[in-house]
């Protein structure tokens, strides 16, 4: 784990690079391989996507640079528990980097999600949008943006995306789920109305129960309109690295 931290560094000025697969330890190995025959004999549609993990990281110079290697889903279902490090003192998280994507509308609206009843993680809580960075095929450097942009895509139908103006605006990991988190500024040249219009045919629509829009303002006022609804927490440490950024 690490100290959270704040800042502002255009996408471009964030470089990733992927070098090769991370190994669990034999022990936990044995432990990856035996959860998951139970989760597929639950669950046969589930899948053991690849995965990009982020081994360390350096802040220099206004540059972030990102050092990641591959990971599964698996590994990562073996690892995520808070007490893992009780319980494997000589064994290492699979730490898949996560990235939340706060979209912001043409008219200085946020798209929030509400996480389904039923989800993994956080069911019920507002969200914005992300997932899990996918590493390349081959060793080298892999584009963050692109990675944001496609979730994006895929769950809200999003792709005007200007590059230019999106920002890494903070980094943090979660203590409950047990991995790094990347947080994104991304400006979108649609309104609201029709992303949330357009988003009704994307792709992962499922993913959320719920798309809402609220104007930057709401998003950042802890005791405004949001104050009674159930958080997630990357939605807790969003809100609080887009304030840094924008003060």
């Amino acid at each position: 784990m690490f100290e959270d931290q704040s800042f502002s560094i255009p996408v471009d000025q964030i470089e990733c690079r992927l070098s090769g697969d991370f190994h669990l330890h034999a022990a936990v190995e044995e432990i990856r391989k035996s959860n998951w025959e139970v989760l597929r004999t639950n669950r046969p549609s589930a899948f053991d996507g690849v995965l990009l993990r982020m081994a360390s990281h350096q802040l220099e110079g206004g540059r972030l640079t990102l050092s990641t290697s591959r990971t599964s889903f698996s590994a990562y279902m073996a690892t995520r528990h808070p007490e893992f490090y009780v319980e494997n003192t000589k064994a290492a998280r699979a730490d898949p980097l996560g990235l939340t994507a706060i979209v912001l509308t043409a008219d200085d609206h946020v798209i929030v999600t509400k996480r389904s009843l039923t989800a993994d993680q956080n069911p019920g809580g507002l969200y914005f949008v992300g997932g899990y960075a996918w590493p390349g095929a081959s060793d080298g450097l892999v584009d963050l943006f692109n990675e944001a942009a496609r979730e994006i895509e895929e769950e809200i139908a999003v792709v005007d995306i200007a590059r230019f103006a999106s920002f890494a605006i903070g980094l943090a990991y979660d203590p409950v789920f047990c991995h790094p988190e990347l947080f994104l500024l991304m400006p979108s040249k649609s309104t609201a109305a029709n992303i949330l219009t357009a988003a009704e045919h994307a792709p992962d629509r499922n993913e959320a129960s719920q798309l809402l829009a609220y104007p930057i303002t709401d998003i950042l006022d802890e005791n405004g309109p949001l104050v009674s609804m159930p958080k997630t927490w990357s939605f807790i440490k969003a809100r609080h690295f887009l304030h840094q950024h924008l003060i």
